[in-house]
């Protein structure tokens, strides 16, 4: 009989409730002092909020931040909103969309009082924002706290703990934009062999730069660590980096890890196949309750670790164990 998969290892959301609930010392008192102040009278009386403050206002959502949550706030400056305003050709606020700039400002709401505590102490790993993506889903938002602490590799947090009643404030210097799957890969340390893959591939595939457009996919792809490519240069002694592997064979390779479609972890069935990009198929399996593929190649046991990086334009699962490899006999 086909079920769905549950993952009992290393899955997203499991994460993003542990942490929600990690802001609080050991005690059971919150680790930062809070007042008697909604987050947007806060944010209000900060000068350098402003902006932020006549953008929440203009798509509807003082009314909600200012009520029960809690939520914390990633809040851009004035300045940092000038620049974004700048980079993307709008004139000023009143020209974005505003149903560009409501989601652009939900991707800076997160549910729960995270103060930087947990953030730090984990150092890296992902959020969801109340920003929607593909099929109903929420955007995913990667942090960096090794020194400092970074929001998809593009804005950092100048003014940490902001405590309000009803939640906290992190202000940061740059507008954080609607993440593309390039932003995941680009951004996380644990994609950079995959990334250098992409780069690699680029003359002959139309993934890499695809993946860059919010307006293209939405794909599904699985992500190999560097555990996994290193699992696979040492199959072949000429392989030390994957810019060794013949083009044609690695592009195949690459394209062997993307899906049409936004398939996420509760849609991924034992027993069910999918088409790659590539063009074979390959196959889910359940191994006590743990989410395992066989590839195009007929190799079982690629362990997917990681489930459900979402993306404006898809999905990120991760491999942790084995590159996935297309039938090359055909």
């Amino acid at each position: 009989m086909k079920k769905n998969l549950f993952l009992k290892n290393l899955v997203v959301l499991i994460f993003i409730g542990s942490i929600t609930s990690s802001c609080k010392l050991d005690d059971g008192t919150n680790t930062v002092p809070i007042p008697d102040t909604d987050l947007i009278t806060i944010a209000a009386a900060d000068g350098d909020l402003s902006t932020l403050v006549i953008a929440l206002e203009k798509v509807d959502l003082t009314n909600t931040l200012k009520e029960t949550g809690p939520f914390t706030i990633l809040a851009p400056t004035d300045a940092a909103f000038s620049s974004f305003l700048s980079a993307n050709g709008f004139a000023n606020l009143d020209a974005v969309p505003v149903a560009t700039l409501r989601q652009v400002l939900l991707n800076h709401v997160v549910s729960g009082r995270i103060d930087s505590s947990p953030l730090i102490n984990l150092q890296r790993n992902y959020l969801q924002t109340l920003a929607d993506g593909p099929s109903g889903s929420k955007l995913s938002l990667y942090f960096d706290a090794v020194n400092g602490v970074t929001f998809n590799d593009i804005s950092t947090v100048t003014e940490a703990d902001v405590a309000a009643k009803n939640g906290i404030i992190h202000i940061v210097d740059q507008v954080i934009g609607l993440p593309t799957l390039d932003t995941f890969i680009n951004s996380d340390e644990n994609f950079e062999i995959f990334g250098s893959a992409l780069d690699v591939v680029a003359p002959l595939s139309d993934i890499p730069n695809s993946i860059k457009e919010s307006s293209e996919g939405p794909y599904t792809v699985f992500i190999p660590v560097e555990e996994a490519f290193n699992n696979l240069l040492a199959t072949n002694d000429d392989w030390n980096f994957v810019s060794d592997i013949e083009e044609n064979l690695l592009t195949a390779v690459i394209e062997h890890h993307f899906l049409n479609g936004n398939l996420r972890s509760t849609n991924i069935v034992a027993g069910e196949t999918e088409t790659t990009i590539e063009g074979d198929t390959i196959e889910f399996v359940s191994s006590d309750g743990e989410l395992q593929i066989i590839d195009g190649a007929g190799n079982e046991g690629t362990v997917v670790g990681i489930t459900d990086i979402q993306a404006i334009n898809g999905v990120i699962h991760v491999t942790t164990n084995n590159v996935l490899l297309p039938d090359t006999d055909n």
